[in-house]
């Protein structure tokens, strides 16, 4: 079986990480995954977004949760990597889902924790609309939703139990009980932190019947020796240099 080949937040060394730019060079370098985050506002819009505040990727600031969609929508999130970027929008939902359909790239979708006074409630209807964006998905794409918070897991399962869901270990969460959390979270993949990670226990995660996706790779030899151990993929910021490894 070829191994996956992980483009995370498309590849950000080329462009904005996290923008249709980024996603539209994973296209361009014949990629065939993307790694992406959701987060939600405080008016319930769903984006394509990895940190839960505003300020490293965009020239707005706050966290996610307490702002509203109009901030973000005018949110310029790309003159930070380079001139010819300045204008790139923070994804939607919508959008993103409509880049997969087009071009048939499968995703490794995480969800985000989120985080302030009305978590749960949030943390709720970005499942929901989540669930509900993913009606129109192709069906020829693959789809991994991941997590490192094992309740947003949960609470995408009730929803929608036939999808495939990955747990997210770092190396300080990837302890003796990681596999009662998978068994909780009716993960049948695992995505743990390179840093750390041995060959004993990635074997153990192989015994154990899960698929193993390691995050985040940016070294080719490193790479190489995990898939050996048995990876089934990598996660990694240099898809474009990592694809020989496919096969």
């Amino acid at each position: 079986m070829d191994k996956k080949i992980i483009a995370h937040r498309g590849i950000p060394t080329l462009a904005p990480e996290n923008t249709m730019a980024s996603f539209n060079v994973v296209v361009n370098q014949d990629v065939k995954w993307i790694e992406t985050d959701l987060s939600i506002t405080k008016d319930e819009k769903v984006f394509v977004i990895h940190d839960d505040k505003l300020n490293r990727t965009t020239n707005q600031s706050g966290s996610i949760e307490t702002v509203d969609s109009s901030d973000v929508l005018n949110a310029d999130a790309g003159y930070w990597f380079a001139e010819r970027f300045r204008g790139e929008k923070v994804p939607t939902l919508d959008q993103l889902i409509d880049f997969l359909n087009i071009h048939k790239v499968n995703a490794n979708i995480e969800l985000k924790g989120v985080v302030g006074d009305n978590a749960n409630y949030l943390a709720d209807k970005l499942v929901e609309k989540f669930a509900e964006a993913l009606d129109n998905l192709d069906d020829h794409v693959d789809l991994i939703i991941s997590s490192f918070n094992p309740i947003m897991l949960e609470k995408m399962y009730k929803l929608r139990p036939n999808l495939k869901y990955a747990v997210l270990f770092s190396r300080e969460t990837l302890g003796d009980d990681w596999n009662l959390v998978m068994q909780a979270c009716h993960a049948k993949i695992v995505h743990p932190d390179s840093s750390g990670l041995t060959q004993a226990k990635l074997e153990q995660m192989k015994d154990y019947g899960y698929e193993v996706n390691v995050w985040t790779v940016d070294d080719v030899n490193r790479a190489q020796e995990l898939l050996k151990w048995g990876a089934d993929g990598i996660i990694t910021n240099i898809a474009d240099r990592m694809l020989f490894l496919e096969k």
